[in-house]
């Protein structure tokens, strides 16, 4: 289907020209659709830009749950923990520390296979993090972390 030009006739069969009779109003019905259509496309995950960008606030909240679900391991609590460190992934999905506080709740269980897992773990958009992450991280033969 060919687009009808501004100064084509109305294909709606007025005789008027295109642009003084439905133009205005299929383009507002063409941005509607697209921000409908925005709306309904799901979110875009930040990259690691976006995290060195993070807001003080949005830091001082990232620190806070961090340090919770560390504190939460320091005592024993592991199931809270590991709620905690999920909610945590929720929250910041391109920060690490959610793997670190699994890998700590695995460690203090005694799976240290899962705890390497979850320490090699790449956050999704960085990359760089986890490689370096991951060069820290050793596993020795019987799976412990050194």
């Amino acid at each position: 289907m060919a687009k009808t030009g501004r100064n084509d006739p109305c294909p709606c069969g007025s005789g008027k020209k295109y642009k003084q009779c439905c133009l205005a109003r299929d383009e507002a019905a063409a941005a509607t659709a697209r921000a409908a259509q925005a709306a309904a496309a799901p979110p875009r995950r930040p990259g690691f830009t976006r995290y060195l960008q993070i807001r003080d606030h949005d830091t001082d909240e990232l620190t806070e749950a961090s340090n919770a679900a560390a504190n939460l391991v320091r005592a024993g609590k592991l199931d809270e923990a590991e709620r905690a460190a999920h909610d945590l992934l929720a929250r910041f999905p391109d920060v690490h520390d959610g793997y670190d506080r699994l890998g700590m709740v695995c460690e203090a269980r005694g799976d240290h296979r899962q705890a390497a897992e979850y320490y090699r773990k790449e956050p999704p958009n960085n990359p760089r993090i986890a490689s370096v992450l991951r060069d820290l991280v050793r596993i020795g033969d019987s799976g412990a972390v050194l």
